[in-house]
């Protein structure tokens, strides 16, 4: 019957090609895995060619961490912990770096591994890594999971270290106690470890109870358990010196411990066995097994230095991995954080600039407008007493020219309606006069004097009364006596050089006013 798996796997490698095998979605593979995953106990030499041949056709890395951990399992249920930790740090290589769930149980499974090899401190380590990291999973059945393997284990390497009493402290809590039975494997695992912490501290009625209820879980499908339970039973009759039900029990799993070949259960058997002969003075049966055990222990000896120095370099090899990916990690965030600086400190620096360029800019502006208000509003202190060509007499002259001074001073250039004849008119003087003396002495026509006017009187508004920068431009052309905002920004633009929009942007940068809000008229 053992053989049937392994001749089915053959038809089916035989009938269904390699391209049909190797995905993840193929069927048939994924029925491989979970019959060699659910028989490996019962099976584990057959389940271990299914598994090592799915590997060979395993694609995705998910197939490859359930077929390297399933390989894993079988060779630590035979005792080969020297290809049990090859197979377990090759399925750490595929697990992604970012979940933590598959990492925690890693680092769980490796605990188990060093606990194995006596390799506690080691153990404990990844024990206690995967504690702090469990904090990270936020789904809450991958989180109730952990938290009972980590209880197992812990319970477990406190049993190898022989420090009972500490593990029947966490037993005792009854919280721990729900935890650990919530389905039948938990029950198993926790009914095993308390029969042998009662057995160590000699609490043998408590402990009659347990061997009843693991009695009752043996079932064919789990030789594993069966040869535990068994070797349980063997120990509690030779604790109370009962020897003969000790050999009695130890002898029934003779048979399973040859079918799962695990040195360390057969050194724990044949341990019970032969000291449960010598209490008997059964000395020649005492000796063949006396030599027996030898000869296992020595095999188990062998065994855990190859496997010691297998862990210690597969961990080597990671930490070399882990630093080298680490160094490339730091070297990226150092080069990218630079980078970040350089580019700042550039984005600063044309902000700077440009703002440098903004001042300077405004600056010129300003002092083209006071040169452009000078050559505007300043009147010659001396010129011809007369006008030959138009015969304009000196005291006319200059009788129009106070007038245009005193004119300049008022507000009366915004106004819309303002022409060459309304402003002669008065001044009580002709058009041809005005429009000459102005000509004579601002090198302008009337209309771009009084275009002047009106662009000064704004930009004096603007650099003095901040607020006004905030309103729109047809308020502004409005209120400088334009008929309309496209005039204003024209005749603007050709005065100052800038768009009006562009001049206040510059007032803006160079005093960071704050937004005041533009009157109702706006």
């Amino acid at each position: 019957m053992r053989y049937k798996l392994l001749a089915f796997v053959i038809v089916c490698l035989i009938l269904f090609p390699q391209n049909k095998l190797c995905g993840q979605t193929t069927l048939k593979q994924q029925l491989l895995i979970s019959k060699a995953q659910n028989e490996y106990i019962s099976q584990p030499h057959e389940s271990l060619k299914i598994a090592l041949l799915l590997l060979k056709e395993a694609n995705t890395n998910n197939e490859k961490i359930k077929l390297n951990l399933l390989v894993y399992k079988i060779y630590s249920l035979l005792g080969d912990y020297t290809n049990a930790s090859n197979y377990l740090f090759a399925a750490n290589a595929y697990v992604d770096k970012k979940s933590v769930y598959q990492n925690v149980k890693i680092n769980i499974e490796k605990a188990a591994l060093l606990k194995s090899i006596y390799l506690h401190k080691q153990s404990f380590n990844y024990l206690n890594k995967a504690l702090i990291d469990i904090k990270k999973i936020k789904n809450i059945n991958n989180f109730n999971e952990i938290k009972a393997e980590i209880l197992f284990q812990e319970l477990e390497l406190l049993l190898h270290k022989k420090e009972y009493k500490k593990a029947h402290k966490i037993i005792e809590k009854k919280h721990i106690q729900y935890l650990l039975e919530k389905n039948i494997e938990s029950k198993k695992r926790l009914l095993l470890i308390r029969s042998e912490i009662n057995i160590y501290l000699g609490k043998f009625e408590s402990n009659a109870y347990i061997i009843d209820e693991l009695k009752k879980l043996i079932n064919q499908k789990d030789a594993y358990f069966e040869i535990q339970v068994w070797n349980l039973i063997a120990k509690h009759y030779f604790y109370q010196r009962d020897y003969f039900n000790a050999i009695e029990n130890a002898l029934k799993i003779k048979k399973l411990i040859t079918l799962i070949d695990n040195n360390y259960l057969l050194e724990n058997n044949t341990e019970t066995l032969a000291l449960s002969y010598l209490a008997l003075n059964k000395r020649q049966d005492y000796k063949l097994l006396n030599t027996k055990l030898l000869t296992i222990q020595n095999e188990i000896e062998k065994e855990e230095k190859e496997a010691i120095n297998t862990v210690y370099n597969l961990i080597n090899s990671e930490y070399i991995n882990d630093y080298s990916l680490k160094k490339k990690e730091y070297n990226f965030k150092l080069y990218f954080s630079i980078g970040i600086f350089i580019l700042s400190f550039f984005i600063f620096g044309l902000f700077t600039y440009k703002k440098f360029l903004y001042k300077k800019r405004l600056e010129e502006i300003f002092r083209y407008l006071d040169f452009s208000n000078h050559s505007i509003l300043s009147i010659p202190e001396e010129f011809d007493t007369i006008n030959k060509k138009n015969a304009i007499r000196a005291e006319t002259e200059q009788l129009i020219l106070n007038k245009l001074k005193k004119f300049e001073t008022t507000k009366k250039f915004t106004n819309k309606d303002i022409s060459l004849a309304v402003l002669a008119g008065q001044f009580e003087t002709n058009t041809k006069y005005l429009s000459e003396i102005i000509n004579k002495h601002y090198n302008i026509n009337f209309n771009t004097y009084i275009n002047n006017l009106r662009i000064n009187f704004i930009v004096d508004k603007l650099k003095k009364e901040p607020n006004f920068c905030n309103y729109k431009i047809s308020y502004l052309a409005e209120i400088s006596g334009f008929s309309s905002h496209s005039s204003f920004a024209t005749v603007f633009k050709s005065t100052i050089g800038i768009s009006p929009i562009k001049f206040i942007e510059l007032l803006k940068n160079e005093t960071n006013d704050t937004f005041i809000t533009s009157p109702e008229n706006e």
